[in-house]
């Protein structure tokens, strides 16, 4: 909670109109309108790396303009790494990430997936793996050209991927729902904040390479 109540006094001081909403409450109902601009933060995401003393979790900071995700922010202090975006584009550690939509899929390849998939089997040549944090997980797919990876399947909360979807965007990484279809973030806040269904940041051209890695036991 201390983490959530710095940002928002900080986040406050500059900008006393933005509206606030954080996985830790204490308000969940959504002040997310047509006409807002709200910060969406998850203070600790991947809480139970955070507990066991591991370094795979972050700092994640959403900024909605209504409800169409305008800026990111993800800092992960223990692996030093701070992802961003500006007007439009987004960065690394003041790097500019460029993706490689064409990533030869061998057995260094790696897929992440969050600790949450039930009932989905990966068919997958390369490596599987899981780190603990879904905001982490989905900035790391723009990185690909450095860390190999083709996708992150995961669901969980809006708060949980705030930062990192306009991350994704400016990064041209994909994102979809597994069943293919676009995430659609007013429903998602009249679904209590809840992803529809598993959703895959990709950074292959084709999703239905993507999609037949993932499929439902």
């Amino acid at each position: 909670m201390w983490v959530q109540k710095f940002l928002i006094e900080k986040i406050s001081e500059r900008f006393p109109l933005f509206q606030f909403l954080c996985e830790e409450g204490p308000d969940k109902t959504g002040p997310l309108s047509d006409e807002s601009i709200t910060v969406i933060i998850d203070p600790i995401d991947g809480t139970s790396m955070f507990s066991m003393h591991l370094p795979f979790w972050c700092v994640s900071v959403g900024i909605f303009k209504g409800f169409k995700p305008e800026y990111g922010f993800v800092y992960s202090p223990a692996s030093d790494m701070f992802f961003h975006t500006d007007e439009n584009y987004s960065y690394l550690n003041n790097n500019r990430l460029i993706v490689n939509h064409f990533l030869h899929i061998e057995s260094e390849t790696n897929i992440f997936y969050s600790s949450e998939i039930r009932n989905i089997k990966i068919n997958f040549r390369g490596k599987v793996r899981n780190l603990g944090s879904t905001a982490l997980h989905a900035c790391l797919t723009a990185d690909n050209k450095r860390n190999r990876v083709l996708a992150f399947i995961g669901r969980s909360f809006l708060w949980d991927w705030a930062g990192a979807i306009p991350i994704l965007q400016k990064a041209d990484v994909y994102l979809k729902y597994l069943n293919g279809s676009e995430l659609d973030y007013k429903k998602i806040v009249e679904n209590n904040f809840e992803l529809e269904d598993y959703a895959v940041a990709y950074t292959n051209t084709d999703f239905n390479i993507i999609r037949n890695i993932f499929s439902s036991e």
